[in-house]
């Protein structure tokens, strides 16, 4: 009796403050919870943000420069035409700013490949996000289960108590001994044991669902089974992702093509300067002695600017392009092949995925009309048992055969509502 006082303890303690959580309402806390998808996000911004300021390298660019320099050592000097061993000191400063005005349209590649990063996290994003889903739906169906065994238990347990009451009859009226009152209380012991055992996984469980759906983990719900049904995010198989990225990774290969191609064309670049600078070899040979002009002179006076149009042609490169083309050949070979192999495996998942239900409808027929049977045979022992036409060993057969029929019932059914939630 201590043990039955501890597990209704538990099972009273676990109905307190408990709500019910369907199972739409734990997918949509999931798929709330930035914490499991950080990464996925992370990748997808970062592509966001490369790609919107790609369109900056259309804007030329604009740096400043100055340096200075000491020349020594003998020298001719180009306007005494004599030789000179002092050294010279020269400062330069300036705007340099340069443009791309033609690079064989790598922009528009680059801006492609971008645009596919985008595409791509995406992808990751749906994919880790209908893996949560799937193990979601997962740890609901086997806390469904988990509730039912409970309620299966708890008739068990009931029905042990009914047994011992008709036991109790017949010890007085003679027809049994003691032996089968302590057989059927093992039994209820053996139940209540279970019956702990099954609510500890159901918290075990509970904290799994707790963490994915940002709930305290300690956190007790009331699940329903009619949920289960009724969602509208459905889970869908991994190849459909995995195709799906496979047949962007090869969009990706060509356009990367593209981009490395361009770099064997010529380009085009606009380049602009304006600078000045000081030099202490820039004499004043108006005033005698031939002194240095002085800083601020040469700055003002020493002003140049410049604007000129480079054209690029590369010639030879040591055989880079051939080595590209031909590794993008042999990849892309290998990426048509996986894409074959994925769309046969996602036709393979799809038709066992079929042969799945047909079985699990049915078993499920199957195993309703053997619980019925098992039912019935029970009903007729009991009511023999109570006459003290058979024993209990024979009484208890039948309940646990029946009863285990029941639980396999009920784990058909609810498998065969997880199957039909696959697109």
């Amino acid at each position: 009796m201590k043990l039955l006082s501890i597990g209704v303890l538990l099972i009273c303690l676990d109905s307190v403050g408990q709500n019910q959580i369907t199972l739409q309402t734990c997918l949509d806390k999931a798929q709330a919870n930035n914490a499991l998808f950080a990464s996925q996000y992370s990748t997808f911004r970062t592509a966001q943000i490369e790609r919107n300021f790609h369109n900056w390298t259309l804007l030329p660019n604009l740096s400043a420069y100055t340096g200075f320099n000491t020349s020594f050592g003998r020298r001719l000097d180009p306007f005494t035409n004599t030789f000179a061993t002092t050294s010279v000191n020269s400062h330069s400063l300036g705007l340099n700013s340069s443009m791309v005005i033609f690079n064989g349209l790598n922009f528009v590649y680059k801006k492609n490949l971008l645009n596919m990063a985008i595409r791509k996290g995406e992808i990751s994003t749906k994919s880790k996000q209908n893996e949560i889903t799937i193990q979601i739906i997962e740890l609901y169906v086997d806390l469904c289960k988990l509730v039912k065994q409970v309620e299966f238990a708890k008739i068990r347990i009931e029905k042990y108590e009914q047994i011992q009451a008709i036991q109790r009859l017949l010890i007085h009226g003679g027809k049994i001994n003691e032996v089968d009152t302590l057989k059927s209380h093992n039994s209820l012991l053996n139940e209540q044991t279970l019956l702990i055992g099954l609510e500890m996984d159901i918290r075990i469980k509970t904290v799994d669902l707790n963490y994915l759906i940002d709930e305290p983990l300690t956190t007790r719900h009331i699940y329903a089974l009619e949920s289960v049904s009724q969602i509208t995010i459905r889970p869908q198989f991994l190849e459909n992702f995995t195709l799906e990225q496979l047949e962007l990774d090869k969009d990706i290969a060509e356009n990367q093509l593209k981009s490395d191609r361009s770099g064997i064309l010529p380009n085009l670049a606009l380049n602009g300067l304006l600078g000045t600078g000081f030099s202490t070899n820039n004499k004043d040979y108006v005033i005698a002695g031939n002194p240095t002009k002085s800083y601020r002179d040469q700055i003002s006076q020493n002003l140049y600017e410049g604007i000129g149009l480079y054209l690029n042609i590369p010639i030879f490169n040591r055989g880079e392009w051939l080595k590209t083309k031909q590794l993008y050949n042999v990849k892309q070979s290998e990426r048509t092949s996986a894409i074959a192999q994925t769309e046969m495996l996602l036709e393979k998942q799809k038709l066992e995925l079929e042969q799945k239900r047909i079985k699990s409808r049915s078993e499920q027929e199957l195993t309703k009309q053997i619980s019925d049977n098992l039912r019935a045979i029970y009903d007729k022992t009991i009511l023999l048992y109570s006459e003290g036409r058979t024993t209990y060993v024979e009484l208890e057969t039948a309940f646990m055969e029946w009863q285990t029929k029941l639980v396999v019932l009920e784990n058909l059914k609810l498998d065969s509502e997880l199957l039909s939630l696959y697109e």
